[in-house]
């Protein structure tokens, strides 16, 4: 008994000590600094359960058990409370009056695959930091993709002007977020101006709007059918495609197809980007705002034609130029 002890007492300070390497390398990493000890001691125990979480995950993995697996990153110090909180998607279900539905034609020809990242309709990921701003990066982002495909200008988009101009139309702050068609209607009335000439920074501020710096403006937009055959026929015929979805499972995904499951409510806006198949296996490629470092480069590949995997088919649109 002393003997099996004696070995348990130094598995557990084998573990603490991987826990603290650990701890200092993702500090590093992400560059995480706190206010005093007290604060940093509370973190590194949130860490330490979320590393639990994160390697009993990769042991399935492993065996071949789960078809993703899972990462430390910049989320690993936070509370899933806390992260809920960041998303910042407000409800999808309440009725939009300026929206219409896209009809496609019924001999619409669908590629079996497509990627937009690779077609260069995609711009680089962006990091909403803990901002509630995704609404804006969705937004940005299927119009960056319409303006590259049909103008053939590639130019990022300022979603600050939008965190900070669009709160007439219904969008909040950082804590009340968004939602992805209100910024289409601001930009329809307004245009938008380029990332560089209104830059973004994490926290809503005072509108700077300058007309004269207006890249560019929509006609208008169009919303899809809940139905994951409609979202397919958009981002194979049209584009990058805006899209909703249940993100709570998502914050640690590191790389693979995302089976898992989905709860709750929308709460997070991405962008659609392309879809294909491996190993016999569906997904969507997605495109999220929260930086290079999160999931594969940024993205994350989602299992398609499953029963709208985490509601990704049911609050999709995109803008008209």
């Amino acid at each position: 008994m002393k003997l099996l002890a004696f070995f348990a007492a130094v598995l557990l300070a084998v573990n603490a000590s991987t826990d603290k390497d650990q701890w200092v390398a993702f500090k590093q990493t992400h560059g995480k600094t706190y206010k005093s000890l007290l604060e940093e001691r509370t973190r590194f125990g949130i860490f330490q359960n979320n590393l639990r979480t994160i390697e009993e995950h990769n042991a399935k993995y492993e065996r071949g058990e789960e078809t993703y697996y899972l990462g430390v990153n910049h989320f690993a110090d936070m509370t899933q409370e806390e992260f809920s909180h960041m998303l910042g998607l407000q409800n999808g279900e309440r009725p939009n009056l300026n929206a219409s539905l896209h009809v496609f034609t019924e001999n619409l020809e669908v590629p079996e695959s497509i990627d937009w990242v690779k077609n260069g309709a995609v711009l680089g990921v962006k990091f909403q930091g803990t901002c509630g701003s995704c609404w804006a990066f969705s937004a940005t982002g299927s119009l960056e993709g319409q303006n590259a495909i049909i103008n053939k200008v590639k130019i990022p988009l300022s979603e600050q002007q939008l965190l900070d101009c669009s709160t007439s139309y219904g969008n909040g702050d950082c804590i009340d977020g968004g939602f992805i068609t209100n910024a289409f209607d601001y930009i329809k009335d307004y245009g938008i101006e380029a990332e560089n000439s209104y830059p973004y920074k994490k926290e809503q501020s005072t509108c700077q709007f300058n007309s004269d710096n207006s890249v560019l403006k929509i006609k208008g937009y169009k919303k899809l059918q809940s139905d994951e055959s409609e979202l397919k026929s958009a981002v194979g015929t049209i584009g990058p495609i805006s899209v909703g979805i249940q993100a709570d499972s998502l914050r640690f995904y590191g790389g693979g197809i995302f089976n898992g499951r989905c709860l709750g409510q929308l709460n997070h806006a991405v962008l659609a980007v392309g879809y294909n198949a491996e190993n016999g296996k569906k997904f969507w490629k997605v495109k999220n705002s929260w930086g290079s470092k999160w999931g594969e480069n940024g993205y994350i590949r989602i299992a398609r034609d499953a029963s709208n995997k985490c509601s990704i088919a049911s609050l999709a649109s995109f803008p008209l130029l």
